[in-house]
């Protein structure tokens, strides 16, 4: 499977998505990566949201399988180390990850519920929403509270899909620039090229 291109893209999400980050600036920061990545942050400085579109060589049934299926999250989501399916059905579900973070810094953690939409022009949406207790916290892990994420997923051909993504997060305040390009740019240009390998 190989990404074709990346795209500048406008996306309008709020039938899907309920932001977490009402107050964003209006303007969008290009990351200036090898693809077209886009940022904002919130006038609070700790939630932001990126947001880009891709196109996969692959089936759409097969792009939902890769990011439905946990087992194959360490192989594409940036410092993904660790995944499980804690719940799953045919249109959604909830899975547990772990990010490894810088060594000064403990591993998140994160439980997330998908659910996959299927739409009567044949695109499918997935949203990712982060539910922060969802079980017991753990002192090893720094627990994810704020996130929310869809992509939408666009049959192109046979075995091409167009995916538009947006994402919202939460993090540290007021991170300065190098952090913020590792914290939003970095991590979504490594997770395009990690889906490119796959």
């Amino acid at each position: 499977m190989k990404i074709k291109h990346i795209y500048i893209i406008i996306i309008v999400v709020a039938s899907f998505l309920p932001t977490i980050c009402a107050n964003a600036q209006s303007e969008w920061h290009d990351c200036k990566c090898d693809n077209p990545i886009y940022y904002r942050i919130c006038e609070s400085g700790k939630d932001y949201q990126v947001k880009c579109k891709f196109t996969i060589n692959a089936p759409i049934e097969k792009c939902i399988d890769i990011f439905c299926n946990a087992n194959n999250h360490t192989q594409w989501i940036y410092n993904c180390i660790e995944s499980s399916t804690l719940k799953k059905d045919s249109a959604s579900g909830v899975f547990r990850n772990i990010i490894e973070t810088p060594f000064f810094m403990k591993d998140r953690e994160v439980f997330v519920e998908y659910k996959v939409i299927r739409i009567s022009d044949g695109s499918v949406t997935i949203t990712n929403t982060c539910l922060p207790d969802y079980r017991p916290r753990n002192d090893k892990y720094e627990r994810i509270t704020r996130f929310k994420s869809t992509y939408r997923f666009y049959p192109k051909g046979k075995n091409i899909t167009e995916v538009d993504y947006f994402t919202e997060t939460g993090g540290p305040a007021n991170l300065p620039d190098f952090m913020l390009y590792i914290f939003l740019c970095k991590s979504t240009q490594q997770t395009i090229s990690n889906l490119q390998k796959m």
